[in-house]
């Protein structure tokens, strides 16, 4: 059998050919852009390839894939649906405050876009040593390394959005403290998402006071709305909205 005909029938089993794959990696790495991949590229593969500091602030990096899209984006729009239903439930009750704020939820969360983030620690040190950690990556994964922030941020039931100073070891609470909110908060919890995509829900009030480990540079802090509790309309609301602030890479790098 010839050369020719062997490498046609190979063709025909295995499909096109994959050199045209790859994926990209921006940010804090020495050798940032494309990097052609094969089946069983791994993510020490890509992260030695472009040089990825080791040093930097891997807790906020992101991991996007394109087969996360359709989930999230039936995430963005069942948080839609329940904004828009608040909102004109606050209308009908005559509670302008409550509906106002469920406009500027819906608006907010309207203009963030579906990044088909995926939870992965994103070490590249423990990647490179820890087999269970060391992912097989797919064609078109786009990889964010950022530099590390400063601030925190803290949105959702409050007066206006918030930056705030990072403080070493300081607990969400303080930082949702430090940020006026409004009556129509809950005055019980808040939701931190760290920047590594982990959401906690934790008490506020003197009757369920929880520590938890600190925020951590670039961390969100959702302060939920009262009135999307367990017993409303729209009981999940407000963990979706954390849940969906979770997917958003670092707005440092993410533009």
């Amino acid at each position: 059998m010839s050369i020719r005909l062997l490498a046609l029938i190979s063709l025909l089993l295995v499909g096109p050919a994959m050199a045209g794959d790859s994926v990209e990696v921006r940010g804090d790495a020495a050798k940032p852009g494309l990097v052609a991949i094969t089946p069983t590229t791994r993510l020490s593969d890509v992260f030695r390839a472009t040089q990825v500091n080791a040093e930097g602030y891997w807790l906020g990096a992101a991991w996007l894939q394109s087969k996360l899209l359709p989930e999230q984006k039936r995430l963005k729009a069942g948080i839609l649906f329940d904004l828009s239903m608040l909102q004109q439930k606050a209308l009908l009750d005559d509670q302008p405050a409550l509906s106002s704020l469920a406009k500027r939820l819906y608006d907010q969360v309207a203009s963030q876009p579906v990044s088909g983030r995926r939870l992965h620690l994103m070490d590249p040190v423990e990647v490179e040593v820890t087999p269970a950690q060391n992912s097989l990556v797919e064609p078109g994964d786009i990889f964010i390394f950022p530099t590390r922030p400063s601030a925190v941020r803290v949105l959702g039931a409050v007066a206006t959005d918030c930056y705030l100073a990072y403080v070493p070891m300081q607990q969400a609470r303080n930082y949702s403290a430090a940020c006026p909110s409004l009556p129509e908060a809950d005055p019980d919890y808040v939701y931190l998402i760290q920047p590594d995509g982990q959401v906690s829900r934790l008490g506020i009030a003197l009757w369920n006071l929880q520590d938890s480990l600190p925020a951590a540079p670039g961390a969100t802090i959702l302060v939920p709305i009262k009135a999307a509790g367990p017993d409303s309309a729209v009981p999940d609301l407000n963990e979706e909205m954390a849940e969906f602030i979770a997917t958003q890479p670092l707005s440092e790098v993410a533009q």
